[in-house]
C-alpha cells in the first residue's frame, strides 16, 4: 500500500521528504525507496542525533526519527507528506493526497523547502540547548518575531497522573521531564496509547483533541513518581505566520540527484544558506561557478555563506576518500592479477 501511495510523489517540482508517522522501523523510507529522515543506523550522524533531540523527537546513541515531531519540526526538516494509519479528519494543516487500504497519504500545509536564506541574526540568537523542546521551538519564534507555535495549558497534576479536559480543538503535546519515567499511557477518549522510551525526552504527540474530551496520563513503570508534565497545544496560525518569512528567500532548484543540487536563491541581504542536509566534508558548493567553504549550521547542517542579490548555488557530493580507496582497489587489483599471471607462467615452465 505505501509503495502505491508514493510512486506517484516523484519525479516532481522540487526536493521534499516523505515520512511514514506511524513506521514499523526507523528505516521505512530505504526499505520502500522514497526520502526520508528517520534513520536507524551504526553510522548515524551524532550531530543530527543531537539536534532532533532538542526539536523534541526520539533520538538514540544511533537512530533519530520523526517520532515527536511536530508541524514546525516537519517544516524545516522540508516533510511534504505523511502516511498515516488512521484517517486524520479535517486537520486544517493536512490535506487528503491518496489512500490504500488502511493507510491515508497526506499533504502537509506550510512546508519550507530545501534551502532558504537566513540572517546571521537568526544562527546567533536561537537557542538550542533550553532543555525542554517546547521551549526551543517558541524560541526560533520569538527571534522571527512570531506568536509561539506552542502554547502551554494547564491541567490537574496528580503526581504519577494527569490530567487535562481539552478546551479548544487542536493538535496538543506532553513533554515529560523525569528522566525516571520510561512508560506512560495515555487515554484520550476511548483511545489508549502507551509511549515507552519517554526518558529519552521527546514530545508525546497526543494528536488532534476537541474541546470537551478528557486526556490523562499515567505513568506506568514508577508509581507514585511525579512525571512533571508540562502541556502544549500547538498554533497552526504561529507556523503560518514562521512559514511566510522562512520562505521568502527560497533556494528555487532546477536540478537535484543523489549526489548534485543546483538552483537560484534571490538573497535580500548577505546571509546564508540554511539547508536541511547533514554536514559532510564530501559536499562542494559553488556559487556562481566559485566555491566556497562550507560551514555547520546549528552544529548539524551544510550551509554556507551567500551575499546580497540573485546567485546561482551548485551542490556535488564525493564521500571522503572515494578516489583514493577507488584508486588502491584497482592497484591492488592489478598486483593480484600480476601474482595470478605470473604464478600460471611459472607452473606451465615446470610442466615443461
Amino acid at each position: 500500500d505505501v509503495i502505491d501511495l508514493v510512486s506517484g510523489l516523484t519525479p516532481a517540482d522540487t526536493f521534499f521528504r516523505i515520512e511514514k508517522v506511524d513506521g514499523k522501523t526507523k528505516n521505512d523510507g530505504a526499505w520502500m525507496n522514497f526520502p526520508s529522515v528517520s534513520l536507524f543506523s551504526s553510522t548515524a550522524n551524532a550531530d543530527m542525533t543531537d539536534f532532533f533531540r532538542k526539536m523534541g523527537c526520539e533520538a538514540s546513541t544511533n537512530a533519530y526519527s520523526i517520532e515527536g515531531s511536530t508541524p514546525l519540526v516537519d517544516s524545516l526538516l522540508s516533510i511534504r507528506y505523511g502516511l498515516y494509519s488512521w484517517n486524520q479528519g479535517n486537520n486544517p494543516l493536512l490535506t487528503l493526497a491518496g489512500q490504500e487500504g488502511d493507510t491515508w497519504l497526506y499533504r502537509k500545509d506550510f512546508t519550507l523547502p530545501l534551502g532558504f536564506g537566513i540572517s546571521a541574526d537568526l544562527v546567533d540568537n536561537w537557542q538550542l540547548d533550553l532543555g525542554n523542546p517546547a521551549d526551543v521551538q517558541n524560541d526560533l519564534c520569538t527571534v522571527l518575531g512570531t506568536s509561539w507555535v506552542l502554547e502551554e495549558v494547564y491541567g490537574e497534576d496528580g503526581g504519577s497522573t494527569y490530567s487535562y479536559g481539552v478546551e479548544q480543538e487542536g493538535d496538543y503535546y506532553a513533554y515529560i521531564s523525569n528522566r525516571q519515567i520510561r512508560s506512560v499511557q495515555v487515554n484520550w477518549g476511548e483511545e489508549i496509547t502507551t509511549y515507552d522510551n519517554v526518558n529519552r525526552g521527546y514530545l508525546l504527540e497526543l494528536g488532534r483533541c476537541q474541546p470537551g474530551e478528557e486526556i490523562v496520563l499515567t505513568a506506568k513503570d514508577e508509581a507514585g513518581a511525579d512525571m512533571k508534565v508540562r502541556l502544549y497545544r500547538f498554533s497552526d496560525s504561529a507556523l503560518e505566520q514562521v512559514y511566510q518569512i522562512l520562505s521568502e528567500e527560497e533556494w528555487m532548484l532546477t536540478e537535484w540527484t543523489d549526489t548534485t543540487l543546483k538552483g537560484t536563491i534571490g538573497m535580500k541581504e548577505n546571509g546564508l544558506l540554511y539547508t536541511s542536509i547533514p554536514y559532510d566534508r564530501g559536499w562542494t558548493v559553488t556559487v556562481d561557478g566559485k566555491e566556497v567553504p562550507t560551514e555547520k549550521l546549528f552544529d548539524t547542517f551544510l550551509t554556507v555563506e551567500v551575499p546580497e542579490g540573485n546567485h546561482e548555488i551548485e551542490m556535488k557530493y564525493e564521500p571522503e576518500g572515494l578516489r583514493l580507496g577507488a584508486g588502491i582497489t584497482a592497484v591492488s587489483a592489478a598486483v593480484l592479477a600480476a601474482v595470478g599471471i605470473g604464478g600460471r607462467v611459472r607452473r606451465r615452465r615446470k610442466e615443461k
